[in-house]
């Protein structure tokens, strides 16, 4: 070497003192500079020293500390000892000379492979197949490292997959290491980040918070280098080390990759227990995540079909295009229509980021950042609060962020679990009352509802339900079953209303407006919301205000404190109605006139309002089947048709003839007679043994049915 590289040292490194390594060291430094026979022997001298420390004088002699105090029990050899020292590097205690040293031999194997040894055996193959041969790259060979990094996914479990991943770790940890984003932000780091001394990923957070003053190569090299580090815990270096503990106690035997142990410190992060620098880097993950599907590693992964399916004209990524919040926003629209169970999972858990923290919804977060400094300045975010706050001042909100929230407000409607004040307030009446409702399309908020009444229910919980029965009655699209069973009634008779978005309960009017006209479940749905809204009456409530006068007139003047009980009011009415219509039926004027009279618009409500009489539905059915399993039975013991069926078998109509024409006309009296005695019963006031009822305190209270 030192005849091959006489030349070279005397023209690179005339002033550099020989010993302990310093001309080797300085020719190693200035590889594009060197003669071609000098650059094979500097070559061959970091292979040699690649695999034992103690070949490579420099490095040997700065660390030997290191070496005796971190890996006294390493045998030198096999590159053990190198690996050990890289390991704790940035442990306390550690030499920043040894540690210097150490950080420019492995930027010197990442950008060229060969120095590794161990890298070009294990992986030889693999190069190859996937990175088209070692023998097509020149230069540095920068390129195969990077390669086998962004193909690791093809590459099986072993010793190569183990090494690239080391690769990755560096990569992620220090920009030094990762060569596409140092050359790519060279110019960028120089003018952002000048006085960030490289480490700990400190240059590429500075480069992240500088994001839109950056030039177009630097920011998209960037955003393809955090869309790799993802995927792993191990690529989030400061997440790491800021939550080693809180990894230790909560997800100690959750596997790495995939994004996993991320996910279970998202979800542990609400721990009373749970450190305060841990939870503020799992929260910047989820901002950062939030910012672009792409760089939330198990959703990407998981949507990948659905996102092809139903949002592709959102973003075009192929284009170069920066998607922002607009797929994910697609994807939330579209819950509904989602197939992959994993990706609606994904979604799921985004969509209680968002109601977590504004910050998480990038959309909304733009459109609403004025409003939350003037109204939220002092909120803090994070549990819904900001949310919370913007509500408040919903009336003074600008367009935009109106709009925003009520999109919120309405994936809100579908769980309890993104609604988190009223998921804390009511976690003990969810477990007492509605353990086994399955969440998801306000099954659990409707459970809750309809439980209102009973003694049991804590004040609290009472409070946040009939609150979120309220809000609903201003807009109609926050009660998801109405929403949509009405749908194409709004579309057909109420669209004009709907478009005018004032919150003022116009889109309830128009559907009583056009009560006969609308569909079944339409129908079924508005009479258990109005029903709901009298059962929390409150005066000059949206939907009931009609009532407020017949209700002060005849039931709060028989007794004053009936709106204090949910339900009362609501069973007030309704009572009063059926007495009304009772006396109507038998055109007794002197018995209606002895009866409280209800307005006109008040009547129609109370009538809307009426649980619908599931017995007598039964009680027809039940006859109608009876007469046919009658007909069957016979047809089967006397081999005599007497049903006409269709091809699947289902009853049409009835044949009979000779004999089995009484015996049929028998059966029919029977049902007639059956038929009679039910009219009678209906048309004398037989209680109707069906209601269901509500304990409560000092009465029982009707409530409406659920499915």
């Amino acid at each position: 070497m030192a005849a091959a590289c006489k030349a070279d040292a005397d023209r690179l490194c005339k002033d550099v003192k020989d010993g302990g390594g310093k001309k080797t060291a300085c020719l190693r430094d200035n590889p594009a500079q060197l003669s071609w026979e000098c650059a094979e022997e500097v070559f061959r001298q970091q292979l040699e020293a690649d695999d034992d420390i103690r070949l490579n004088v420099r490095l040997f002699k700065k660390c030997l500390g290191d070496k005796k105090r971190f890996c006294s029990d390493v045998e030198p050899g096999h590159a053990a000892a190198r690996d050990c020292l890289v390991e704790n590097r940035n442990e306390k205690g550690f030499t920043q000379a040894c540690r210097d040293e150490l950080e420019a031999m492995l930027e010197a194997r990442v950008r060229d492979f060969r120095i590794d040894s161990r890298l070009r055996k294990v992986c030889q193959q693999h190069m190859l197949d996937l990175c088209h041969g070692m023998d097509s790259f020149d230069g540095e060979q920068t390129d195969m490292n990077y390669c086998l990094q962004d193909s690791v996914d093809m590459i099986p479990e072993g010793p190569c997959k183990s090494l690239v991943y080391e690769y990755q770790k560096l990569a992620a940890q220090n920009i030094r290491f990762d060569v596409p984003l140092a050359e790519a932000c060279h110019e960028d780091r120089t003018k952002f980040c000048t006085n960030v001394p490289p480490g700990s990923a400190r240059v590429i957070r500075c480069l992240q918070k500088s994001r839109d003053k950056l030039s177009s190569q630097c920011r998209a090299t960037l955003f393809d280098e955090e869309m790799r580090f993802s995927e792993n815990i191990d690529f989030q270096y400061p997440m790491k080390q800021a939550c080693t503990k809180e990894i230790e106690r909560y997800c100690k035997d959750v596997p790495h990759g995939n994004a996993r142990v991320i996910r279970c410190l998202q979800e542990k992060k609400g721990q009373q227990d749970f450190g305060k620098p841990c939870r503020k880097e799992v929260l910047e993950y989820e901002q950062s995540s939030s910012q672009d599907y792409r760089l939330n590693f198990r959703l990407k992964k998981s949507c990948k079909q659905d996102i092809e399916k139903l949002c592709k004209d959102s973003c075009h990524p192929d284009q170069a295009q920066v998607c922002a919040g607009t797929v994910l926003r697609c994807l939330t629209e579209n819950y509904d229509n989602v197939k992959n169970s994993a990706c609606r999972k994904e979604v799921y858990y985004f969509q209680k980021m968002e109601v977590s923290n504004f910050h998480n919804d990038v959309i909304l977060a733009a459109q609403c950042r004025g409003d939350v400094e003037k109204f939220c300045g002092n909120v803090e975010a994070g549990e819904g609060h900001v949310h919370a706050c913007l509500r408040e001042h919903h009336k003074d909100l600008s367009e935009g962020c109106r709009r925003e929230e009520m999109i919120l407000e309405q994936q809100e409607a579908e769980h309890i679990e993104l609604r988190p004040n009223l998921l804390k307030a009511c976690a003990d009446e969810r477990q007492a009352f509605c353990k086994s409702v399955a969440p998801g399309s306000a099954r659990v908020f409707r459970c809750l509802a309809e439980k209102l009444a009973d003694p049991d229910f804590g004040a609290q919980c009472r409070f946040e339900v009939i609150s979120k029965l309220q809000r609903r009655q201003a807009n109609w699209k926050l009660d998801p079953t109405l929403r949509r069973a009405c749908r194409a009634d709004v579309a057909d008779m109420c669209k004009q209303e709907d478009s005018l978005s004032t919150e003022t309960g116009e889109v309830y009017r128009c559907l009583m407006h056009n009560y006969d006209d609308l569909d079944p479940g339409c129908k079924k749905e508005l009479g258990r919301a109005v029903h709901m809204a009298f059962f929390i009456w409150t005066p000059a409530a949206i939907m009931t205000r009609e009532c407020d006068t017949d209700v002060t007139s005849i039931c709060l003047k028989q007794r004053p404190n009936m709106d204090r009980i949910p339900g009362a009011v609501g069973s007030c009415l309704a009572d009063v109605l059926e007495r009304i219509q009772a006396a109507e039926s038998k055109s007794n004027k002197d018995a209606t006139a002895a009866i409280p009279q209800l307005s006109e618009q008040c009547r129609v409500l109370a009538d809307v309002a009426e649980p619908p009489n599931m017995k007598r539905a039964f009680e027809t059915s039940l006859s109608v089947a009876l007469l046919e399993s009658q007909l069957s039975s016979l047809e089967a013991k006397t081999g005599l048709p007497m049903i006409n069926r269709d091809r699947q078998g289902n009853a049409k109509s009835i044949t009979l003839t000779g004999w089995t024409a009484i015996a049929g006309m028998a059966a029919l009296v029977v049902l007639l007679i059956a038929g009679g005695t039910y009219a009678w019963k209906q048309y004398h006031g037989v209680p109707d043994s069906s209601t269901v009822v509500l304990k409560s305190r000092p009465r029982y209270n009707r409530v409406a049915g659920s499915d």
